[in-house]
């Protein structure tokens, strides 16, 4: 009678393993739908971070008649023996250098979120481990979320600008307004007044103001392009950010939440971050304050914080260093 006791014991514990494992993987395989969406939101930024940090550095386009233009004098004026490399640096002598560091970053950068997001992957080939590493994977999770509201906030702090552009309007203003102050004076000096001087002068004259006025108008542009700019790159980090957010407190409570809750929860996270969508600067910039407070005031965050700080601190200097040549033409 005890041995089948035993037995039925036995075969009583095995069964409620199995069911609680079953049950683990479950509550894992819930959570899978909201960490590929983090990563792709997540990736989506590191993207629009990588984009802003290119057209801050490109030149503005030319024309082909100014390609060939250029490129002629570059090869006639060269004293350099001519080979590949100096034909294309005379086709294209305004292309940004190549910059290995902050590729290595972006690289580095992508693959934190990918590696993420395959612990859940795991779940899909019958990898129990994987429950457990998903248990483990909060602090993985604090870690990119803070990261990338840092990121949002960084940009704020710092918003792109793009300084070729800037440059190539400044520099032509200064001509126009040298050409303009050179004919006045030519003209006061030969006829007395401008008023005074031939038509021919005077039409001159109107055809550098209106040079000037359309060079308002493509300053302009520049800087409605750089607030287009600014504003997705928030959008789509505080977008990662919110969904990681929640995403983390989600894996913290794993244990303590059964699937159901968790199911009910899922949407409601993957909607969080649909509230940035379509949503003006002051928004962004506001949430993303907030976000952060969130974050530093919750001792849950505190140690994420602080070692994504120093990456995000590490790339906003690159950033720096790399636009510093032009910073000064621009002021």
């Amino acid at each position: 009678m005890r041995r089948l006791q035993n037995s039925l014991l036995a075969c009583f514990v095995i069964i409620s393993s199995g069911l609680l494992t079953s049950c683990n993987v479950e509550k894992a395989r819930a959570i899978q739908g909201a960490a590929v969406q983090f990563k792709a939101e997540s990736l989506a930024a590191i993207q629009a971070i990588d984009d802003m940090h290119r057209q801050e550095l490109e030149p503005p386009p030319r024309s082909s008649t100014d390609v060939r233009r250029d490129f002629v004098t570059g090869i006639l004026s060269s004293k350099s023996e001519i080979n590949a490399n100096l034909i294309d640096l005379a086709i294209d002598p305004l292309k940004p250098p190549d910059d290995p560091e902050w590729d290595a970053f972006t690289a580095d950068l992508r693959s934190q979120y990918e590696n993420f997001a395959a612990i859940f992957d795991k779940l899909d080939a019958g990898n129990l481990v994987a429950v457990d590493e998903v248990r483990q994977s909060a602090e993985h999770a604090k870690t990119l979320t803070v990261q990338m509201a840092l990121f949002a906030d960084a940009v704020s702090k710092n918003p792109p600008v793009l300084y070729r552009y800037r440059n190539d309007i400044i520099v032509k203003l200064r001509k126009q307004r040298k050409a303009y102050q050179d004919l006045q004076s030519q003209l006061k000096s030969s006829y007395g007044s401008v008023d005074a001087s031939p038509q021919s002068s005077r039409d001159k004259l109107h055809d550098i103001e209106n040079q000037v006025g359309e060079l308002m108008g493509a300053w302009q542009q520049v800087k409605a392009q750089e607030q287009k700019l600014l504003e997705t790159t928030v959008a789509q980090c505080l977008k990662a950010a919110l969904l990681g957010k929640d995403l983390g407190h989600l894996i913290n409570d794993y244990d303590k939440l059964d699937l159901n809750t968790i199911n009910l929860l899922i949407p409601r996270i993957l909607n969080t971050a649909a509230i940035v969508t379509g949503r003006d600067y002051t928004f962004l910039r506001a949430r993303t304050t907030s976000v952060l407070s969130e974050i530093r005031q919750d001792p849950l965050w505190q140690g994420a914080a602080n070692l994504a700080l120093d990456e995000v601190n590490n790339a906003a200097a690159n950033r720096r260093k790399t636009q510093s040549p032009l910073t000064s033409v621009q002021k």
